[in-house]
This record gives C-alpha cells, sequence and structure tokens, in this order.
C-alpha cells in the first residue's frame, strides 16, 4: 500500500472516501492511496488520514482480500422408487 499527495486541480467539490465511503469536499491537497502495484484505488478523507497510518493500512487490507465465497450446503439426494 502507498499513499500520495497531490496538487488537486479541482478543489472544493464532493469526493467518495476509498476506506469508509463517507462524501468529503476536496482541498487544494489530495491523497490517494494505492496498492504495491502503484494503481490508484481513490482518495482518502481527513477523517481517515486521522486515524494514522496503521490504522490505514487495516481498512486497506481488509478491503482487499479476497471474498470467502459463502458455503454451499449439498443436500443429499435420495433416490426413491417410482411405483408403477
Amino acid at each position: 500500500m502507498q499513499l500520495q499527495i497531490e496538487c488537486n486541480s479541482s478543489p472544493f467539490k464532493q469526493q467518495l472516501c476509498c476506506l469508509c465511503t463517507h462524501s468529503f469536499e476536496t482541498k487544494e491537497a489530495q491523497v490517494i492511496i494505492c496498492n504495491d502495484q502503484g494503481t490508484e484505488c481513490g482518495e482518502v478523507c481527513p477523517g481517515c488520514i486521522g486515524q494514522g497510518f496503521s490504522w490505514i493500512k487495516n481498512q486497506f487490507e481488509q478491503l482487499n482480500q479476497p471474498q470467502k465465497s459463502p458455503r454451499t450446503h449439498w443436500r443429499k439426494v435420495q433416490e426413491v422408487p417410482i411405483s408403477a
């Protein structure tokens, strides 16, 4: 996980935080979270930034864990002879 600080070319617009999904107003600078390959994942709000790097990293890792597929419950089908 990487954090990038960039100048914001269009400040004072509403944006959704990629960690908490709360809406926030952008400022002159923006903090962008990226995966280890450098792919941008989204902007981080001031509230999440205030939680600190460790908290942000934990949230990011939780959001990017592979989803566990729900258990599939198989019913045993019992063959019943049809009498004529």
